[in-house]
């Protein structure tokens, strides 16, 4: 009966392993894939082997969803960015139209696709091999604030300068607005992202005055359950 038992749990241990050694094999080769996918892209962004000529005829024909491109220094986030008239459809669908969890970067389909919201709120999977928008946590220490803190946001008219003012992690259920009613709403939503930031980027008074469109990046956080990290922007101009 002993060795029955034994050879019972000996076969459930080995068919558990199995099991999570296919489960392991295929997040890495969805992370591979995924990698494959956007270093050939970036070829087509470099077409002119110049960071600042994104080629977006190109990418447009790859995928007419493409409205920008985003590149974050100090970071690995060097993405297209797309909308559709979905929210999910890019949560498991890459740029290139591959089912795959790492999805691809995109822009809250209620937003104005030429950024000319009040705010752009732009979504992007946090995985675990730090793709896609992982490396955006690094924007709540301030250690790497002081150092970097300069986002290129690429679209075909214009190349847009920003800086992160602010980041904090919250609820996936955070309530972020696309437009303001008027000044007076977009300086109290201002004052609220920056008293809430892990972080302090040096904001004066007068520049929160100044600042005319935010900027809203966002990711998944893993210190509690359905958390958000938002990282927020604005066009360096607005600010000193």
């Amino acid at each position: 009966m002993r060795k029955k038992i034994y050879t019972f749990f000996l076969i459930l241990c080995t068919i558990t392993f199995l099991f999570c050694a296919w489960k392991l094999g295929q997040y890495l080769f969805a992370y591979h894939q995924a990698d494959q996918e956007y270093q050939e892209i970036r070829k087509v962004r470099n077409a002119g082997n110049d960071r600042k000529e994104i080629d977006f005829d190109g990418l447009r024909k790859m995928n007419s969803d493409t409205i920008g491109w985003i590149y974050m220094e100090g970071t690995e986030i060097d993405y297209p960015i797309v909308i559709s008239h979905d929210n999910n459809e890019y949560l498991s669908r890459t740029f290139q139209g591959t089912s795959n969890r790492s999805g691809a970067i995109f822009m809250d389909k209620n937003c104005d696709k030429e950024f000319a919201s009040d705010n752009s709120v732009i979504y992007g999977h946090h995985m675990r091999d730090g793709s896609m928008f992982a490396d955006l946590l690094k924007f709540r220490e301030q250690s790497f604030i002081n150092e970097e803190n300069d986002v290129i946001l690429y679209t075909p008219e214009r190349t847009i300068p920003l800086k992160v003012i602010a980041s904090y992690a919250a609820k996936g259920s955070t309530k972020i607005p696309i437009m303001f009613s008027d000044e007076g709403e977009k300086e109290d939503y201002i004052a609220e992202i920056l008293k809430k930031s892990d972080v302090s980027a040096g904001v004066s008074e007068a520049d929160r005055k100044k600042i005319g469109k935010l900027y809203t990046f966002i990711t998944c956080s893993y210190e509690e359950e359905d958390n958000r990290t938002f990282v927020y922007a604005v066009e360096s101009d607005d600010i000193s």
